[in-house]
């Protein structure tokens, strides 16, 4: 499953691979036809201009691609990108302009919820220097690994079978608290790895870490799972810190 097929068709109209030399890139303004940067989102004429297809999310938002991405400044970015292209300004404008907002609009909402998951950024990344297929269809040889995994998994199931035969408050939430630590704790750790490949440009390296990174990503999901039926119980699932998120 290649990773731009899972954008909406939207993002996916804008998707781009070529994004080397971006700020030499030129086109005309669809009004006035006078030649103006890629990156230039209203010509001198007044009039706002749709996306290039040559812009990477980073790119939109003046970050290198890299794991490492101030979040909070792309929040801030995007407010102000949101706001040049809000459909309501455009609501006595000519129908251009209005189709331009709109598909605007949503490659910067696309963009932002792309580069504000670790996971999503990574494959992103990956796409971005060639990556043909998704993370998601990588097969885990590292037998260590799967039954890691498996156990964990199975860990998870016991927690559910106790609340099922009303085992203690106190057993229930000592391994929840244990289980969370243990995962949180491997998840960060094979994020690191992630983007140590990625800074190394060891894209298969990387594209396989990454696969690891959504088992233990699913395994978060399950304790996530569980925070109803535990809250019924007064218990709780620990507060996720998961870092590089939005």
């Amino acid at each position: 499953v290649c990773f731009s097929h899972n954008l909406s068709p939207i993002s996916r109209r804008f998707f781009a691979l070529n994004t080397k030399n971006l700020s030499q890139l030129e086109r005309d303004c669809w009004s006035c036809l006078k030649r103006i940067n890629c990156k230039t989102f209203i010509c001198e004429c007044g009039k706002i201009q749709s996306v290039s297809p040559h812009i990477s999310y980073f790119e939109l938002f003046n970050f290198p691609p890299s794991m490492n991405i101030n979040l909070r400044e792309m929040s801030r970015q995007k407010r102000t990108l949101l706001q040049a292209f809000h459909p309501d300004k455009f609501v006595r404008a000519s129908a251009e302009e209005k189709r331009i907002s709109k598909l605007a609009t949503s490659f910067i909402n696309d963009a932002c919820k792309v580069l504000a998951d670790p996971i999503s950024r990574a494959e992103y990344i990956l796409t971005l220097n060639g990556s043909e297929c998704s993370s998601k269809s990588v097969p885990i040889t590292d037998t260590l690994f799967l039954n890691e995994i498996l156990e964990v998994n199975e860990q998870v199931d016991e927690v559910l079978e106790w609340i099922k035969h009303d085992v203690s408050n106190d057993k229930i939430q000592g391994r929840i608290d244990d289980l969370h630590q243990s995962i949180t704790t491997q998840w960060d750790s094979e994020l690191d790895n992630v983007t140590r490949f990625l800074d190394k440009e060891d894209w298969k390296s990387a594209q396989e870490s990454l696969a690891k990174l959504r088992y233990y990503e699913r395994l978060k999901q399950r304790l996530k799972d569980l925070i109803p039926e535990l809250t019924r119980r007064g218990l709780s699932v620990p507060h996720d810190h998961t870092r590089n998120t939005l």
